[in-house]
């Protein structure tokens, strides 16, 4: 068996007895980093919340405030705290205070926040 495969081997064993042994959380993560690096949900949050900023955008230039807090909301779903979220909170007051143009200029800082 060459060294390549012998590695494979061992990462496979390795994983499955973590995953057997209770999920994937039992430190193998930390000798092998490259492994869990993932992103991949990460970014489609940050992908989905950045489609309904764009949308949540439209709206309001449209004048469609209902549309605009729909989007706002499936936003806010997706994001993590941090700037993004804090904007994104501000505009939705705005909006809720019939304040159209802050909240529009809270989503793109939401938007920029990303």
């Amino acid at each position: 068996m060459s060294k390549t495969n012998q590695l494979y081997l061992v990462v496979i064993v390795l994983l499955t007895m973590s995953v057997v042994s209770g999920g994937l959380k039992t430190g193998i993560e930390s000798k092998l980093p490259f492994v869990f690096a993932s992103t991949a949900s990460g970014s489609t949050d940050q992908s989905a919340a950045g489609t309904h900023l764009d949308e949540a955008i439209k709206a309001l230039q449209a004048g469609n405030t209902t549309g605009a807090e729909m989007h706002m909301q499936e936003a806010d779903k997706a994001l993590q705290e941090g700037a993004a979220k804090m904007h994104l909170d501000e505009a939705m007051k705005a909006l809720r205070a019939d304040d159209t143009v802050g909240a529009e200029m809270h989503v793109k800082a939401a938007q920029d926040n990303l």
